[in-house]
């Protein structure tokens, strides 16, 4: 098979599983990721010292707007997965660290645990994805 013909069908393979990571990382942008008073990741940037919020915000729109790209147009080269993989360590990152929450950190519920998992999984996929890229 030829190498372009090749990237192509692996792509197309990712692009199956990177439109779903998409919509399940909007949905858990509007679900509680901090247990206490924090609210939604919307409800926290709304506070006056929601800032981590806003940048984990970004960070989100950043990631969702990479996925649909790797969905919509099959990533035959390094970029989209590249930057996908810097999104979900940076918001895994913030995740871990939960910045702006004071020296009482609180824990992650549910959604924020299943989001820690997602950019990890994610993370997961893309190295696939850039492993299988180089390899052909």
């Amino acid at each position: 098979m030829e190498p372009h013909v090749a990237k192509e069908r692996i792509a197309a393979g990712y692009a199956r599983l990177y439109g779903p990571l998409a919509v399940v990382c909007v949905v858990i942008a509007f679900q509680p990721i901090l247990e206490g008073t924090y609210g939604t990741l919307w409800e926290t940037a709304a506070r006056p010292a929601g800032g981590p919020a806003v940048l984990g915000l970004m960070m989100m729109f950043g990631l969702v707007v990479a996925l649909a790209w790797a969905t919509l147009r099959p990533a035959t080269t390094a970029g989209p997965p590249v930057v996908i993989a810097i999104f979900t360590v940076l918001i895994a990152v913030m995740l871990i660290t939960k910045p702006g929450t004071g020296s009482d950190h609180p824990g992650l519920t549910s959604f924020g645990n299943a989001g820690l998992a997602l950019t990890l999984c994610g993370l997961g996929l893309t190295i696939g994805h850039l492993v299988q890229l180089r390899r052909v």
